[in-house]
């Protein structure tokens, strides 16, 4: 006899609809963990993963009612060209309509034998 699904009473809260990506975005920076990185500076390449609620923006066909590339762009650049700082993700979520960022951030190592060094964060709006 085959089983029947159980059904939830509760309601499923509706999530975030929609991601933004900004890819390759190219800075020169003054960051890192050596004196050196910090003093010389660096280019930096950087990926967004923007997670973010559309429902508003779909209801009302209107772009104010969402965040803009052109403004997360805005966000990462200052970060990455301005002073000495460790998380571009706390910028990001700075914006009450992102829920949740991934940041890629590559440069090139003073290694041999590699092209780039890339750390990825992912983290939610509190």
């Amino acid at each position: 006899m085959p089983t029947k699904r159980s059904s939830s009473n509760s309601p499923v809260p509706q999530q975030p609809t929609g991601r933004l990506i900004l890819s390759g975005l190219t800075a020169f920076g003054y960051h890192g963990n050596k004196p050196a990185e910090r003093k010389l500076g660096q280019t930096f390449t950087a990926d967004l993963e923007v997670t973010i609620d559309t429902r508003k923006a779909a209801a009302t066909d209107r772009i104010e009612d969402t965040i803009s590339y052109p403004l997360l762009e805005k966000t990462a650049r200052q970060i990455l060209e301005g002073n000495p700082a460790n998380l571009l993700e706390t910028a990001i979520l700075k914006h009450p309509e992102v829920r949740q960022v991934t940041v890629r951030v590559s440069k090139r190592p003073p290694l041999p034998n590699l092209n780039a060094f890339t750390v990825e964060i992912t983290r939610p709006a509190d």
